[in-house]
């Protein structure tokens, strides 16, 4: 009878933290697609740039999750999130105005401050 105790509150503490993992996906998920968004609306992308927009964050969330999914120490992933940062803002500036990478960047900042704030909370 122990034993059965025991296995269910395991397996309760098992789904109720994989039941947490998918709530943070989900979070993610919604915040992400409000980043799009706002981005759409305060660049004023046209429907070609935004595709593009689109698809370079795609490929580059991609790769920065396999990075920091990795078994690389903290300092080479930060050296290779760097460089990922910086490719994907090279591919921005090539096919964003002027105006929309100054605001771009305005916007990455805005972010860098608010997950700072996070981290302090």
């Amino acid at each position: 009878m122990k034993n059965f105790k025991l296995a269910f509150i395991i397996t309760f503490l098992f789904a109720l933290h994989s039941n947490k993992a998918v709530a943070q996906d989900n979070n993610r998920k919604e915040e992400m697609i409000e980043q799009m968004k706002m981005a759409k609306e305060r660049l004023s992308l046209s429907e070609q740039q935004e595709f593009t927009f689109r698809e370079i964050i795609k490929k580059h969330a991609t790769k920065q999750k396999e990075i920091k999914n990795s078994d690389s120490s903290k300092r080479d992933k930060f050296k290779k999130l760097k460089e990922i940062k910086e490719a994907k803002d090279a591919e921005m500036k090539s096919f964003l105005t002027v105006e929309q990478y100054n605001t771009y960047l305005q916007m990455q900042e805005e972010r860098k401050a608010q997950m700072k704030d996070r981290k302090r909370e």
